[in-house]
């Protein structure tokens, strides 16, 4: 019935509902953000998504810019929907096979236009099972804070009209999110070079995400929120996993419950998957089969994060499963929180992840601990920190950035010092997330979230009694 409502009228009923429901409204016109189911803005401001764009174009001069959106069909039956994140960061739109067209100042567009999102037209059977969507025009262009909204069929003829242009001397440059080679995953992107090769004689296709990767590294107020809440949400997992563990059960048991916890806080889906490793799972490193039965003396690494809002925390707790630590895996345990605390101390803006992975090492050679590895011999512990400390997080949850990255303020990174020693199936990682401060110390957003030894220990025991 709804359905064969006019567009204006539906519309303006959500966009309602998006002013009475949406937190962030309270002194925003009601377009500044849309909060409603299939067309959501990602909790952030409108205005914000046209400065990036804006900040985008300021950095590209000579040619436009085009990035796709995900189309769901991609996703099979097998997974639910999710926009990616390049196309998300710079418009906030969740509608399936989208994209954006970016005209700089200097060269001809039509219109006048700038900023074009091509989307779908609406298809009212198909709404049977998608649920309203929105359409082209000018109404669907205000929600989006965009220029225009034009069907997506359109794109390959503002393209042609675009290398036409006699400032290109018919030879556009083209800027895209552009893979090598269709074996990074990113099959659509390649198929669109492909058919631009084709399709606009002489054109330059150079990537864009190198510039675009720039801006996400550092996050905006929105932004942190929307990655504080996801913490939030990953805290609560991770109480619950404390107080529910017990010897006997299995690691998908523990993997239900986290998950469980996400959902019932509004997380959308896990950032990645979750890992339960306990005994000799502990010590391996990307463990998700999760299908162990969890003994009496195992401890259990958890290295989770919930998604919102496509957004994703990550952080790792490792637990006793009998609810206290034997004295060797708390004299390990300690070791391991030591080497994070003494990173974050050491921390100065302008060190980059590799700096503090060799500061870290360093930290755990000095201790006097030792343990055998499988070859029999024995070794300082930095021997069994086997993996980098810590990595950026955000919209990815190995975001953006590389080792060698200097660290500014507004990025936010992962501490996750760890200890493996496989011939005693003992593997403690702590891992952390951090947002660098203007004044360059650093915000522990997963502070609330114990990894106290004693700490951790009494919140286990305060559901045993």
């Amino acid at each position: 019935m709804f359905a064969m409502k006019k567009f204006s009228y539906t519309l303006l009923a959500l966009l309602l509902l998006a002013g009475a429901l949406c937190p962030f409204t309270s002194s925003a016109a009601p377009w500044d953000y849309y909060d409603e189911p299939g067309v959501r803005l990602l909790n952030q401001p409108v205005a914000e998504y046209r400065a990036r764009r804006q900040r985008l174009l300021g950095e590209i001069k000579d040619g436009v810019v085009v990035i796709l959106g995900n189309v769901e069909e991609d996703m099979g039956v097998e997974m639910r929907y999710r926009q990616n994140n390049w196309f998300a960061y710079l418009t906030g739109v969740r509608t399936p096979d989208a994209a954006l067209l970016l005209v700089p100042q200097g060269l001809a567009s039509a219109g006048g236009a700038r900023e074009m999102i091509f989307i779908p037209e609406r298809n009212l059977q198909m709404e049977r099972w998608t649920g309203v969507q929105l359409g082209p025009g000018p109404e669907t262009a205000k929600v989006f804070g965009a220029e225009r909204v034009l069907p997506n069929e359109e794109l390959w003829a503002k393209l042609k009209e675009a290398a036409a242009l006699p400032a290109f001397k018919g030879a556009m440059k083209l800027y895209t999110i552009a893979p090598r080679a269709v074996s990074n995953g990113r099959v659509r992107e390649y198929q669109f070079a492909e058919r631009a090769r084709r399709e606009l004689p002489g054109v330059q296709i150079s990537s864009a995400a190198d510039i675009v990767g720039d801006m996400r590294r550092i996050k905006s107020a929105s932004e942190v929120a929307l990655l504080q809440k996801a913490i939030d949400i990953t805290g609560e997992a991770h109480r619950d996993i404390a107080l529910n563990l017990r010897p006997g059960m299995y690691e998908y048991e523990i993997q239900a419950l986290l998950e469980a916890a996400f959902t019932r806080n509004g997380s959308e889906r896990p950032g990645f998957p979750s890992i339960v490793g306990s005994g000799i799972y502990s010590t391996i490193l990307h463990y998700s089969e999760n299908r162990k039965r969890i003994d009496d003396g195992d401890l259990v690494v958890c290295d989770i994060g919930a998604e919102y809002s496509l957004y994703t925390a990550d952080i790792t707790r490792t637990y006793p499963a009998s609810g206290k630590f034997t004295p060797r895996q708390l004299a390990v345990y300690q070791l391991v929180l030591d080497t994070q605390s003494a990173v974050a101390a050491h921390f100065k803006p302008g060190m980059t992840n590799g700096d503090l992975h060799v500061f870290a090492a360093q930290y755990l050679r000095k201790s006097p601990l030792r343990a055998k590895d499988t070859d029999g011999r024995e070794y300082t512990m930095d021997h069994f920190f086997i993996h980098g400390l810590g990595h950026a997080l955000g919209m990815d949850v190995h975001d953006v950035a590389d080792d060698l990255h200097q660290l500014q303020p507004g990025e936010v990174f992962t501490i996750e010092p760890g200890v493996y020693i496989q011939a005693e199936k003992l593997g403690v990682r702590i891992e952390d997330d951090y947002l660098v401060m203007p004044d360059g110390t650093l915000s522990k957003l997963s502070g609330k979230i114990p990894s106290d030894p004693k700490e951790v220990e009494r919140v286990m025991s305060s559901k045993r009694q």
